[in-house]
């Protein structure tokens, strides 16, 4: 198993020190993020992507993670997710194939339906769209895109029809990885099962997460595709301190005042609100709390549980730059070497 390092690039205040950055602030440390998590020997950084929000500064994502491409050398950059049920597949396809020529073939995309009205209506118009039927139409056209380059012919639902079309350039990698992104229905997994793509699950208890493996597999392989191609990933955010005890005090304060502002900005958000943080944060909760020993346990038991290639850590949550880089330390120093030692086909930290 592989271990990454994803961040959604959330603008609040510092859960122990209570400044709160600006927004260039805030992007020159998501660069800086990257370049200290291929130093520590992370395999991949993500960044999510966010619109039509003043607490969240990831609206470009191609554009942060060719920053941090320009200053790395082997790290994977990969999204966490693209938006592509509100975005035009041609020039996701233009931007993402621009990057991985730039980064030397190290993109990875992350597609999935995402969840926020204000993103929705800002670019596609709409304050509830059909995300479903938009995501599969838009899935199709860029893997067809990536898949050719040329596209002689296309028509949809959602976008101008194309005729004789030449998407360029074409990415260094002969097949850019997509995957999709799936956290509480199954089209998103069968979708990638149709497809043959990966999956990265995400947003459930342990006991559910390898369900919906279980899923993907079988509908992987019943749709024709090598078994032995189905690649999984997963996330969590990670709290870790040699104090837990404080540390969960302060990450349960600023999670409470998180979920009652994204409530209050997206109606639709509602339901993050009915969570309760002792189930999120228990012992079989999405939010790793503890000490170094505790969270190495939990990733080697979700490892367990889903037999993934990917883990990706969201770790800046509610943390200013230092406090980012002090737990991406200690995680690289004490987590990570207890993880790749009971997990295959790991890539050791530096």
């Amino acid at each position: 198993m592989q271990l990454g390092i994803n961040t959604l690039g959330g603008v609040a205040a510092d859960r122990s020190t209570g400044v709160t950055p600006t927004e260039h602030e805030r992007l020159r440390s998501i660069v800086e993020q990257g370049v200290l998590a291929e130093e520590l020997g992370f395999s991949m950084f993500s960044v999510g992507e966010h619109h039509g929000d003043t607490k969240f500064v990831t609206s470009s994502p191609p554009v942060i993670l060719a920053a941090i491409a320009a200053r790395t050398q082997n790290l994977r950059l990969m999204t966490g997710v693209t938006l592509l049920p509100l975005l035009d597949p041609v020039r996701v396809a233009e931007d993402y194939a621009t990057l991985d020529v730039i980064s030397n073939g190290r993109v990875e995309i992350v597609a999935g339906k995402g969840n926020f009205a204000n993103a929705s209506r800002l670019l596609v118009g709409e304050n509830d769209p059909d995300r479903v039927a938009r995501l599969a139409e838009n899935l199709g056209l860029l893997l067809e895109i990536f898949d050719a380059g040329h596209v002689p012919s296309w028509s949809g639902q959602f976008r101008p029809d194309l005729l004789d079309a030449h998407v360029t350039p074409r990415p260094a990698q002969a097949n850019l990885p997509v995957w999709l992104g799936a956290t509480r229905s199954l089209d998103s997994i069968e979708l990638a099962a149709t497809h043959g793509i990966p999956l990265l699950v995400a947003g459930f208890k342990l006991g559910t997460y390898a369900d919906f493996a279980a899923h993907y597999r079988q509908a992987f392989a019943a749709a024709g595709h090598d078994p032995a191609r189905a690649r999984l990933a997963s996330l969590s955010t990670v709290v870790v301190s040699h104090d837990d005890v404080r540390a969960r005090r302060e990450y349960r304060d600023y999670w409470e005042a998180m979920v009652r502002a994204t409530a209050q900005r997206d109606p639709r958000m509602q339901r993050v609100a009915s969570q309760s943080f002792e189930d999120l944060a228990g012992p079989n909760g999405q939010i790793l709390i503890g000490t170094p020993d505790y969270v190495a346990e939990r990733l080697i038991a979700t490892h367990r549980d889903l037999g993934h290639d990917l883990h990706l850590l969201q770790i800046d949550n509610g943390l200013g730059p230092e406090a980012t880089a002090d737990a991406m330390c200690l995680i690289a120093s004490e987590v990570v070497p207890h993880v790749l030692s009971e997990t295959a086909d790991a890539v050791p930290a530096a």
